[in-house]
């Protein structure tokens, strides 16, 4: 999920969140302009962490009180797939919100960027 990628790094990696900031040689109103989108999208961030939260622990609930994989616990699994859905498209919309403020020649790498990150694989820590 490029939710995810946006601000989790493995241990020597870069984030994507930095290489955008790292790479693009934004202008100091292109910087100022990404820094506002950023606190606004950390707000939403952080209410998403707070529904996921919520429904992990209705999902533990319907797995504690019901000792089975019967309706209770795949509707609570449904309940946790719509929020990381909401989630995704909500990340999107952020990553198209930034975008919006680049020239022609920062665009193609910004979308280089977000297209390397949402293409490669992680590399497992015990493999490096």
């Amino acid at each position: 999920m490029i939710g995810l990628r946006m601000q989790q790094a493995a241990p020597g990696e870069t984030s994507l969140h930095d290489k955008l900031h790292d790479q693009l040689d934004l202008r100091e109103d292109q910087e100022r302009r990404f820094e506002a989108e950023e606190a606004v999208f950390a707000g939403r961030k952080r209410a998403f962490a707070s529904r996921i939260g919520a429904e992990n622990a209705a999902l533990a609930e319907a797995i504690r009180t019901t000792g089975r994989d019967g309706p209770e616990v795949q509707r609570a699994i449904d309940r946790i797939h719509s929020v990381l859905g909401e989630h995704q498209k909500e990340t999107v919309a952020h990553i198209f919100r930034m975008r919006s403020v680049l020239t022609p020649a920062q665009t193609e790498r910004f979308d280089a960027i977000v297209t390397e990150a949402l293409t490669s694989e992680p590399v497992p820590a015990d493999a490096r």
